[in-house]
């Protein structure tokens, strides 16, 4: 009995290990990770070189307005108006010329371009300096005392520092008073110049003179569209030269024609003298109905008239309402403003 308990447990404990192995699971053996292989690095890209820019092309263009601003410096008389800043700025221009010479290709915009101001303000600033002259002269800077001092002042800081705003402040208050005197003055010639045309066109010199009084109703026209148009000195030059020649007209005209009315009447009274010979004459022997060669009738034509069909026909017509409103204006205008002069100065 004791051997078969034995056997039994034996075969228990065998079972009971069986069951113990066949319930424990398995591990899987777990592979090995793989292994990056290293990327090979890429090459280095060699970036293109950058070629020099050439500016020769953009330094032609502004060089040509430098040139332009100087030209008009020298027309101006900026040589003399102001030496110091001339030499100065001739000495710079020497020296951007002979080293756009050695290489154009650089950029030389910055130099150029503050080298153009430069020009540019002293043709400004010599104009205002001739200009402020010039009102002077025309006794006109009672026709606007604060633009008269805004040009003053601006000039005189000019003077004294080379601002180019300031320059170009001057060049445009003296030339907004010149426009305003020339505007009266030009004005006051256009009116006494149509009383020129009257005169002649009195004397009928569109008839006898058709040409030249064609020219001067031209230029008389011609100032009328320069007057409308604001530029005002011309307006006056043409409008005075207009005058002139109207003038001119009626005087040589009305010359002529009181020569040719001497003319006739000489003649008549040669006619009338020699028509009483001859009827004296014909008293001591009668000649009959025959005409004695040399001795006229009384009532002959000694002397073609001057005058057409139509003598008004030659008249021009040169009225402008525009330009006449204009000049009422300006001239009043100008009246109001010696008025507020003369009181200021009073008080």
């Amino acid at each position: 009995m004791k051997v078969k308990s034995l056997t039994a447990l034996a075969g228990a404990a065998i079972m009971l290990a069986c069951v113990s192995c066949g319930s424990t699971p398995t591990e899987e053996p777990v592979p090995p990770a793989p292994v990056e292989e290293p990327k090979p690095e890429p090459a280095p890209v060699e970036e293109p070189k950058e070629e020099p820019k050439n500016f020769s092309d953009a330094n032609s263009e502004l060089m040509a307005r430098l040139e332009e601003a100087r030209n008009r410096a020298v027309a101006s008389g900026a040589k003399n108006a102001y030496p110091s800043a001339w030499k100065a700025a001739e000495s710079e221009y020497e020296k951007l010329k002979a080293d756009m010479a050695a290489d154009n290709t650089a950029d030389y915009s910055a130099r150029i371009k503050d080298l153009t101001v430069r020009y540019d303000s002293l043709d400004k600033a010599a104009q205002a300096q001739a200009m402020k002259k010039r009102v002077d002269g025309l006794d006109s800077n009672d026709i606007d005392k604060a633009a008269y001092k805004t040009g003053e002042d601006a000039l005189a800081k000019y003077d004294a520092d080379g601002d180019s705003a300031s320059a170009d402040t001057a060049y445009k208050a003296y030339k907004s008073i010149l426009d305003k005197a020339f505007r009266a003055m030009a004005g006051r010639e256009r009116n006494a110049a149509l009383e020129a045309k009257k005169n002649a066109d009195s004397v009928k010199a569109g008839v006898s003179r058709k040409d030249e009084y064609g020219k001067a109703a031209e230029l008389f026209k011609k100032a009328d569209a320069s007057y409308v148009t604001q530029n005002t000195e011309s307006a006056y030059q043409d409008y005075q030269a207009s005058k002139k020649a109207f003038t001119s007209l009626y005087e040589s005209v009305s010359k002529a024609r009181a020569a040719a009315q001497a003319a006739i009447e000489r003649a008549k009274q040669k006619a009338s003298e020699t028509a009483t010979y001859a009827q004296e004459a014909d008293g001591v022997a009668p000649l009959g109905e025959s005409q004695v060669s040399g001795i006229e009738a009384e009532d002959a034509v000694l002397l073609e008239a001057d005058e057409l069909a139509n003598p008004e026909e030659a008249v021009i017509d040169v009225s402008n309402a525009e330009a006449e409103t204009e000049v009422k204006e300006a001239i009043a205008a100008e009246e109001a403003a010696s008025k507020t002069a003369g009181a200021q100065e009073a008080q």
